[in-house]
């Protein structure tokens, strides 16, 4: 539980940078006034929240939720990817590896690893994804006829 105020504080010291490189001042959203969207990448259910986006690399911050039983398909990103889930839980199945992710815990998915994502939650999941550069998703699925 010690490293959860760490990650906290680097993600917000990464956010303030480049915030901060921008020179648009300080961003501060209450939760009511989020804005979730349907996303195209991901399969129906899924909604997200774009945080921030770096003009540079195109790294992002995103707000995801997703409904109680919701699947994401054995798949890869080209960036690494940091997950800090928010509110319910997350399993991630890495081959025959499962690890449950509760709320304060966090993953850290190297680029090129593929892994599925399940909603385990009782209510759906949050969490907060961050990626080291574009956001792209890779299907690790077989291509149907």
């Amino acid at each position: 539980m010690r490293n959860i105020p760490t990650v906290l504080a680097a993600a917000a010291s990464l956010a303030a940078l480049t915030w901060a490189a921008e020179a648009v001042g300080p961003v501060v959203l209450a939760a009511r006034a989020i804005e979730w969207k349907a996303s195209g990448s991901l399969p129906p259910g899924a909604e997200y929240h774009l945080i921030y986006e770096d003009p540079a690399t195109h790294a992002v911050q995103t707000l995801v939720r997703m409904p109680k039983g919701y699947v994401l398909p054995a798949h890869s990103h080209s960036q690494d990817e940091t997950i800090l889930v928010l509110r319910g839980k997350l399993l991630l199945e890495f081959g025959a590896r499962k690890e449950t992710v509760s709320v304060g815990g966090y993953a850290v998915i190297p680029r090129g690893t593929v892994f599925t994502l399940r909603s385990a939650g009782f209510g759906g999941a949050e969490f907060l994804a961050a990626f080291s550069g574009p956001f792209d998703m890779k299907s690790a699925e077989p291509a149907k006829p």
